[in-house]
């Protein structure tokens, strides 16, 4: 076979050319996506980390601040709810070490991204169990007002309630 006598059709040499650009196409289409993608993951993540991050930090400042005025009441033990905040205060800790932690990682390919989301939804998990754990104590601090206010501890006869989110 002779490479000189060799003629091709310009319509050959056309489709094989725009198939090329295609495929560059598509590939940088894919690209283009992934980092998309990617740097819509990290905002998502970083916007909920803080997000769930502040509202348990409310939390907890909310429950020691009704423990110190609980704690005012005289014949009311608090220990095992200062226990349960302190234990809180220690989870949310954690959870903030972690949250930073995330944060100081980078994405490279996407098995990574998949990985840090499995990662994110493990904390979440926990973030949700705590979440159950303070609403557990609200209705405790519900149910210890109602003790109060039966036995008429509070001042000036007024009535309180805590809790009652479900």
């Amino acid at each position: 076979m002779d490479i000189k006598n060799m003629k091709v059709s310009i319509g050959i040499v056309i489709a094989i050319v725009a198939q090329a650009f295609g495929i560059i196409w598509y590939v940088a289409q894919l690209d283009s996506t992934v980092s998309n993608l990617d740097s819509s993951v990290a905002v998502m993540q970083e916007s909920q980390a803080t997000v769930d991050v502040a509202v348990l930090q409310t939390e907890v400042n909310n429950l020691i601040d009704a423990v110190a005025k609980l704690s005012e009441q005289e014949d009311v033990d608090l220990s095992d709810i200062e226990q349960s905040i302190t234990g809180l205060e220690t989870s949310l800790k954690l959870i903030k070490d972690s949250v930073d932690e995330e944060r100081s990682i980078r994405h490279t390919t996407l098995d990574e991204i998949l990985e840090d989301i499995d990662e994110l939804e493990t904390i979440q998990a926990l973030i949700d169990n705590e979440m159950r754990t303070i609403m557990s104590d609200h209705d405790g601090f519900n149910d210890v007002l109602q003790e109060i206010n039966a036995a008429g501890l509070l001042p000036s006869g007024e009535k309180r309630t805590y809790g009652n989110y479900k």
